[in-house]
Parts: C-alpha cells; sequence; structure tokens
C-alpha cells in the first residue's frame, strides 16, 4: 500500500489531508489574487485623495487668480501713475528732464560724466524718450547707477549697454547706457 493510500484509509487523516489542501489552496488564491487587488485597492484611494487636495488647493488658487486678474484690469484700466512718466509737456522738454535725470544718478553714486544726448524718436506721436548717456564709473557705481536708475521713478529701462575699460589695472569702466522713458500723452492723462 502507497502512504497517499495509507492516509485516504484512515478518516482523521483523510480529513487533515483534504483541510491542509485546502487551507493551501485558500492562501495561494490569497496571495496570489486578494493580496495584489487589496494593495491596488489602497494605491488608488491614496491617489484618489492626493487628487482631491490637488484639487482644493487648484481651486483656492482659481479663486484668487480670479481676483488678481480683476485688480490687473482695474490697474490697467488706470494706465501708471503720473510719477512713472517723465516730466514735460512735450517731447523736448521730457527728453531735457530725461538728460538732467541721468546726469543727477550718475553724480549721485559717485560717476564722471562724459555725455549724455537724445536719440531720436521712430514715429512722431510716440511717447517714449530715448537718451545715451557716456560715463565712467566703478564696477560698485556700475551696479548703484543701474539700481537707481531700473529701480526709481520715473520709470526707466535701460535698453542697451556698453562697457569697456577705462585703463590697464584700473577699475574704472567706460560705460554707454541707451535709456527709455515715457513722457505723457498730450493732456497730461496716465
Amino acid at each position: 500500500m502507497s502512504p497517499i493510500e495509507a492516509i485516504l484509509a484512515d478518516a482523521g487523516k483523510a480529513r487533515r489531508l483534504y483541510l491542509s489542501i485546502n487551507l493551501g489552496l485558500a492562501l495561494l488564491v490569497l496571495m496570489l489574487v486578494v493580496w495584489p487587488l487589496l494593495g491596488l485597492l489602497l494605491a488608488q484611494r491614496s491617489e484618489i485623495a492626493a487628487a482631491e487636495a490637488q484639487l482644493k488647493a487648484a481651486s483656492a488658487l482659481a479663486q484668487r487668480a480670479d481676483a488678481l486678474l480683476a485688480e490687473q484690469a482695474q490697474l490697467s484700466a488706470l494706465g501708471g501713475l503720473s510719477a512713472d512718466y517723465l516730466a514735460g509737456e512735450n517731447h523736448g522738454l521730457a527728453a531735457a528732464n530725461l538728460q538732467g535725470l541721468l546726469g543727477q544718478r550718475l553724480t549721485s553714486v559717485g560717476g564722471h560724466l562724459v555725455s549724455t544726448r537724445i536719440l531720436s524718436a521712430d514715429d512722431v506721436g510716440d511717447r517714449r524718450v530715448v537718451a545715451r548717456l557716456d560715463a565712467v564709473v566703478s564696477h560698485a557705481q556700475l551696479r548703484l547707477l543701474l539700481h537707481t536708475l531700473e529701480g526709481g521713478q520715473p520709470r526707466l529701462v535701460i535698453s542697451a549697454m556698453g562697457l569697456a575699460s577705462a585703463g590697464e589695472g584700473m577699475d574704472r569702466l567706460t560705460l554707454t547706457l541707451t535709456v527709455v522713458g515715457l513722457r505723457l500723452p498730450e493732456g497730461g492723462e496716465g
């Protein structure tokens, strides 16, 4: 009689074998089917929770963006503050104001003015005033000058810059700047 036939002949041993096989099959099904499905379910729940948190944050940002866009539209309608523009009723006065302003700001940082000149406007109705500044400055003075020009009022933009050494072994630079400012439109409205 083979060992399997001996086990099957004894009712108690046969029942234990039957239960052991069923328990093994149940564990196999649990490990191969249920465990991966449970992991997938938990992963999906965490992804859903993360997506809900992201949606909540995006909703708050969307509400804030609407308020910022409305504020931007109001500011655009103002057209800027009068302090943002060069003073002067016409192009010539605004240009003279810009030349004087460039000289003042250069001397306030300690630079040496070589010349300033107004560059011609492309269009007769153009509100831009363009000036060229030639100066001699140190590295520190250059940094201060750039900050003073672009960070102050009226609003000025540096559209071109050229640098060259003013001499060997010196901390001096020959500077050429092209600076653009806007004048108020005719009638003085911003």
